[in-house]
């Protein structure tokens, strides 16, 4: 790609190599393999919300629950959505 002059060599690298538009995290559930930060705040997202759930059942707060399951069965949609796999962390 010339620029022909307008950009610094390093200004061209980053245009022609630009950085990845999905930041890669380590899943050590997968054993070490990568994710994309979607995939990673998605799976981070539910199990908070697992965590956040079962905490509202043990202290027997039933609208928080009602919040809880509602927030989670949406997290499950987007992640179908997406086809991330979620098995590995509900139970």
């Amino acid at each position: 790609m010339a620029c022909h002059g307008l950009l610094s060599p390093a200004e061209e690298r980053s245009v022609i190599d630009p950085p990845s538009a999905h930041p890669r995290a380590i899943d050590p559930r997968r054993g070490g393999a990568t994710m994309d930060a979607f995939t990673a705040g998605l799976l981070q997202r539910i199990e908070t919300t697992e965590s956040d759930l079962t905490h509202a059942r043990e202290t027997g707060d039933d609208f928080l629950v009602e919040v809880e399951q509602a927030e989670l069965d949406d997290l499950h949609r987007l992640a179908a959505e997406h086809g991330v796999e979620i098995g590995a962390l509900s139970s």
